[in-house]
């Protein structure tokens, strides 16, 4: 059973890969629950699927992603009882920013985050994350 579950979360992980490459922010939250608990700078917010899908959208039209690949193998971890997971994962990434002017930029990054997931009608949803970016140039 875990070892199912574990393909599962990394299948996820892989679809937020592509959604990233591809710039879909609906592939990108097919994964997400209803509501996601977000730490960040400092602070913790819950967001809705739509709130987030309506972020990465307007993100998505101004970067395009060329490189977005693990730096290390995810770490994923299931509960005993195959309810809840979590996933620790580590990137680099590169992409074009394009500036209000249509300048192009590229920048590059790396990425650590630590994701938690919950089984919602045998599907694992992400539940909440917290992340750190990194610039590298």
């Amino acid at each position: 059973m875990a070892s199912t579950d574990t393909e599962k979360l990394l299948e996820l992980h892989a679809r937020e890969r592509r959604a990233h490459l591809e710039g879909d922010a609906t592939l990108l939250t097919s994964g997400m629950a209803d509501h996601v608990w977000e730490s960040s700078r400092g602070g913790l917010n819950r967001l809705s699927r739509s709130d987030l899908e309506e972020r990465f959208t307007a993100y998505f039209r101004s970067v395009r992603y060329t490189v977005w690949d693990d730096l290390e193998a995810p770490h994923v971890a299931v509960s005993a009882d195959g309810s809840q997971a979590w996933m620790a994962v580590v990137i680099e990434a590169r992409l074009v920013d394009t500036a209000d002017d249509g300048s192009e930029h590229e920048r590059g990054f790396e990425s650590s985050w630590i994701a938690a997931y919950e089984k919602q009608d045998d599907d694992w949803k992400l539940v909440g994350i917290g992340s750190s970016v990194v610039d590298r140039h």
